[in-house]
């Protein structure tokens, strides 16, 4: 592993990791109908950045995923496991990126079966494509959006919205609810501390201070730039330029063509040909990482050709899409099965507890089967409130209990031994 990065390229790595299509369009979508708080989603992303600080410097000296660390600790099938089970949150993340490529293509004059046929075809498609150049377009085409965004706020008169924020925020914020706003932020920020993607740039950093520093500076950034997105959108209601749009998920795109509008309408199908580009170039590499992980887990049977499993990659995303939920809200109802199954595990990582790898699989396996219970009953209809949030404590109650009573039993001990850093 290359070890090169200095902590402005960790930070750097970290935010554009975050601010993607369903931070952007999600966060967009939320502020019509919640205003400032919108930005719950980068603010939850913000505090993930702060709680990974605290442990990043041991990340760094792990020298590993986060699922070779849990088999070092508990074994190589809960490695095995987590690494699958990272499958569940993959997919509310793919299903953003199909929720953001639809709602754009559609504003291109597509139906919406047809925008789905063409999303998901290409995303399968380029899934199957190396994406080491396309992959920096990608990165352009977001970039691009967000310069044209800091225009649209200037211009759309959100600018004084903008320095009003954080008081807007905490005005804005119990529309949400309070099981809404705990569901969301602890499954977010948690995801942030457990998540390969962001891990991976701990590993790449040059010092394990570089680590630690990058993700206070990142998270810093994330602060400043989770408030704009909303309050482009806000600026732009107050003009009632948005009466005649009726699918709150086309808001950012919308918008962004609109500010380029002067320049032709040449222009903002470019804009929306880019957005729509991006969304597919990330929803292609979580596609083939989704692919990688059932691949894995089939065994290399023949079922396991990689063709096949992106087709079940994106038919498990698809399915997500079909809720109807919101684009945050996708990806947080499944975020929550994936904390609620390890949460209790990586915690006793973290504090040096030593399980056996069958009493590893009985915690984890716990919080997987209440946590996914819950969430498919609330999907049939089942009241539980906020399903989400039901969703994460069942998770975490099921495995918190199998983990006490085993380690009553005898079956789990304390050692505050880690996994021995390897050798770069």
């Amino acid at each position: 592993m290359s070890r090169t990065l200095n902590a402005l390229q960790v930070a750097a790595l970290l935010v554009s990791a975050s601010y993607g299509i369903g931070f952007l369009f999600g966060s967009g979508e939320m502020a019509m109908t919640h205003g400032m708080a919108g930005s719950i989603y980068g603010l939850a992303t913000a505090l993930g950045m702060l709680l990974l600080a605290l442990f990043a410097a041991r990340v760094w000296r792990s020298g590993m995923a986060i699922w070779d660390v849990f088999g070092a600790a508990f074994g190589e099938r809960t490695g095995k496991a987590v690494a699958l089970l990272s499958v569940i949150w993959m997919a509310g993340v793919l299903a953003a990126q199909i929720h953001g490529g639809v709602a754009t293509v559609r504003l291109l004059g597509l139906p919406t079966l047809g925008a789905y046929a063409l999303v998901l075809t290409s995303i399968l498609l380029a899934s199957r494509l190396r994406l080491g150049a396309a992959s920096t377009l990608f990165s352009f085409f977001l970039i691009a959006s967000g310069v044209v965004l800091v225009l649209a706020l200037i211009h759309g008169g959100g600018g004084a919205i903008y320095l009003e924020s954080p008081q807007r925020f905490t005005a804005d914020a119990p529309s949400l609810g309070i099981g809404a706003m705990l569901s969301l932020s602890i499954a977010v920020a948690a995801l942030v501390c457990t998540g390969a993607d962001y891990h991976q740039f701990l590993l790449a950093a040059r010092r394990a201070s570089g680590a630690v520093m990058g993700c206070l500076i990142a998270s810093a950034c994330l602060v400043a730039v989770s408030f704009l997105p909303p309050s482009v959108v806000l600026g732009f209601k107050a003009t009632g330029s948005l009466a005649s749009l009726h699918d709150v998920k086309q808001i950012i795109p919308f918008i962004l063509a609109r500010e380029v509008g002067h320049f032709g309408a040449a222009v903002s199908a470019l804009v929306l040909v880019g957005l729509s580009a991006a969304a597919l170039g990330s929803g292609a590499a979580i596609t083939r990482a989704m692919a990688d992980a059932l691949r894995s887990a089939a065994g290399g049977t023949q079922a396991a050709d990689p063709a096949w499993m992106g087709i079940v990659a994106l038919g498990i995303a698809t399915a997500l899409t079909a809720r109807g939920q919101g684009i945050v809200a996708t990806m947080v109802s499944v975020n929550v099965i994936y904390i609620g199954s390890i949460a209790v595990a990586f915690a006793a990582l973290l504090a040096g507890w030593r399980l056996t790898p069958s009493a590893a699989s009985w915690v984890m396996g716990a919080g997987f089967v209440a946590s996914l219970g819950v969430y498919l009953a609330h999907w049939a209809g089942v009241p539980f409130g906020d399903g989400d949030l039901a969703s994460l404590m069942a998770g975490l109650l099921a495995s918190g209990a199998v983990f006490l009573a085993l380690t009553v039993l005898g079956r789990g001990r304390k050692q505050m031994v880690r996994p021995a850093p390897r050798t770069h």
